[in-house]
C-alpha cells in the first residue's frame, strides 16, 4: 500500500529508534502566502515530501474555507487542498504585520506567494523586501498570467487562463453553444506541480552557490506547456492556418455555435484525426464506458483482432466510408459489457481501461494500492478521501502528511517557534495582526 499517511512527529525525526526514515525534504521550512488552489497545491506536495510548511491566512480565512462548507470555518475544498500543513491567521494590512512577517523571513527557507503581482510591496512580502531580510531564500512568485507583459499585474484564474492559452477551445465541453470551463482546473493544479519542481530546482542551487533567488511561475505558463502537442506552428501550416483563420472569422461573425467551430478546427488542424476517431478514445458499452488507446501500426491491429472491424484507411478520415467503420465500431462496442470488451482487447495486447466516475475512482484498487487515495480523520467533521502524492521515492517516504489546519490552529505555536517571546504574541493578538490564539 506503499507509504500510507505519515501522522506523528516521531515518523520524521531521524536516528531514533525505529523511526521511519524522514521525507526527501525535511528541515526545509516553508511559508505560504497563498490562497484558493494553485500554490497552496505547490504547499500541499512539498509538505508530502517531508517539508514544514506554514500556511498563512487572513483573519477571516483562506477564501476555500467557506466553498462547499461542512463546519463552521472548515470546508471540502480547503480540507483536500490543504493537508499536512500547520496554519496560522495574520492580518497584512495591519501596520505591525511586518514584524512577524520578518521573523517568518528569517525562519523559513522558502517563500510560496499568490497575490496580485502589484500587491507584493504594499503587504511587504515581494522578493526585493524578502531578500532584504533572508539573502538565502527562495521566493516563489505566482501571477496568472506571467510577470512581464500588459497584463502581469492583473489577478485572474484558471478560466482564464483556459481561454487565452488556446489549450480550452480544445478541451472544454460545451452548453448551448459555448464552451463551458474543464474541471477540475488543471491549470491551478499543475501550476502546483510546476512551482515544485521550480522551488526544489532553486534549493538545489542553492545548495551549490548558496544563493537564494526569485523563482516565478503562472496559470498561463502552466497552461501554454500542457498544450504543447497541439499549440505550436510550423513553416508549412501558415497557409492552411491562414485559411483557417478565415473560414473561422466568417463562423464565428455568422454566430456558428462552439462544437460546429471545434469540428472544423479538428478536421483540418488536429493530428491523427483517424485514428483518434477510432483507436484512442471512448466508447458506450452494454453497461458503461470503456476507455481505449493505441496509435501505432502494431496497436491498431491488435484492436482489429480483437473486434474483428474492417480496417480504414485513417490517413483520410472524412470519407463515407471511414464514418461507416466508426458508426460500426460504435455500434459493436454497445453489444457487450465493459468488463467483457476489457478482456478481449487486453487479450489481444490492445491497452484498454475502465471509465470511472469521480466517486468510483475513490474506491478503485489500482487507485488505492498506490495510495493515490487516502483517509485523513478530521475532527470537525470526521473522515475523509482525498488524492495521496503523485510520484514515490525508493530511500525516503512521501505521503500526505496528515489533516488540513484548523483556522488560525497553529498561530501561537508558530509565533513561539520563530522567536516571539509570550508578550509579543500577547501583544500582537490584541492589537489584530494575528488572530486565532488558543
Amino acid at each position: 500500500m506503499g507509504f500510507g499517511i505519515v501522522s506523528t512527529d516521531s515518523d520524521l525525526e531521524n536516528g531514533q529508534p525505529g523511526a521511519q526514515p524522514a521525507g526527501i525534504l525535511a528541515g526545509i521550512k516553508v511559508v505560504e502566502f497563498a490562497q484558493n488552489a494553485a500554490i497552496p497545491h505547490c504547499g500541499r506536495l512539498m509538505a508530502g515530501m517531508g517539508a514544514e510548511v506554514v500556511k498563512v491566512e487572513p483573519t477571516g480565512g483562506d477564501a476555500m474555507r467557506a466553498l462547499a462548507q461542512l463546519a463552521p470555518n472548515e470546508s471540502k475544498a480547503f480540507a483536500v487542498i490543504n493537508p499536512g500543513k500547520r496554519g496560522m491567521c495574520l492580518d497584512l494590512d495591519h501596520e505591525n504585520s511586518r514584524e512577524v512577517i520578518h521573523a517568518l523571513f528569517l525562519w523559513a527557507d522558502v517563500i510560496l506567494v499568490a497575490f496580485k503581482q502589484s500587491d507584493l510591496p504594499r503587504y511587504g512580502i515581494d522578493w526585493d523586501s524578502a531578500r532584504q531580510v533572508n539573502p538565502r531564500l527562495i521566493h516563489l512568485t505566482h501571477t496568472p498570467f506571467g510577470p512581464k507583459g500588459p497584463d502581469a499585474d492583473l489577478g485572474g484564474y484558471d478560466v482564464l487562463v483556459q481561454g487565452r492559452s488556446g489549450a480550452g477551445f480544445l478541451m472544454n465541453r460545451s452548453e448551448n453553444g459555448a464552451p463551458i470551463s474543464t474541471r477540475p482546473a488543471v491549470n491551478d493544479f499543475g501550476t502546483g506541480i510546476v512551482s515544485a519542481l521550480g522551488v526544489v530546482a532553486a534549493l538545489r542551487h542553492r545548495d551549490l552557490t548558496d544563493q537564494g533567488q526569485r523563482v516565478d511561475t503562472s496559470l498561463l505558463g502552466t497552461a501554454m506547456t500542457l498544450a504543447t502537442p497541439m499549440v505550436n506552428r510550423f513553416e508549412v501550416d501558415e497557409e492552411p492556418i491562414a485559411e483557417l483563420s478565415i473560414d473561422m472569422a466568417a463562423m464565428r461573425g455568422a454566430g456558428v455555435d462552439f462544437d460546429t467551430q471545434r469540428a472544423m478546427y479538428d478536421d483540418r488542424v488536429l493530428p491523427g484525426a483517424g485514428a483518434f476517431r477510432i483507436y484512442f478514445r471512448h466508447y458506450l458499452t452494454a453497461d458503461g464506458l470503456i476507455s481505449v488507446a493505441g496509435l501505432s501500426v502494431a496497436l491498431h491491429d491488435k484492436f482489429h483482432a480483437a473486434t474483428g472491424l474492417p480496417r480504414p484507411d485513417i490517413r483520410d478520415p472524412h470519407t463515407p466510408e471511414f464514418d461507416q467503420i466508426v458508426e460500426q465500431a460504435e455500434a459493436l462496442f454497445k453489444e457487450r459489457t465493459t468488463s467483457e470488451w476489457l478482456a478481449a482487447l487486453r487479450s489481444a495486447g490492445f491497452p484498454a481501461s475502465i471509465y470511472n466516475l469521480p466517486y468510483e475512482a475513490i474506491d478503485d484498487p489500482q487507485i488505492r494500492a498506490n495510495d493515490f487515495i487516502v483517509d485523513i480523520e478530521h475532527p470537525a467533521f470526521g473522515t475523509y478521501s482525498t488524492t495521496g502524492m503523485p510520484l514515490q521515492f525508493e530511500a525516503a517516504p512521501n505521503a500526505i502528511a496528515g489533516r488540513s489546519p484548523t483556522l488560525g490552529e497553529h498561530t501561537a505555536e508558530v509565533l513561539s517557534e520563530i522567536g516571539l517571546d509570550d508578550a509579543a504574541i500577547e501583544r500582537l493578538a490584541a492589537s489584530g495582526v494575528v488572530g486565532r490564539i488558543a
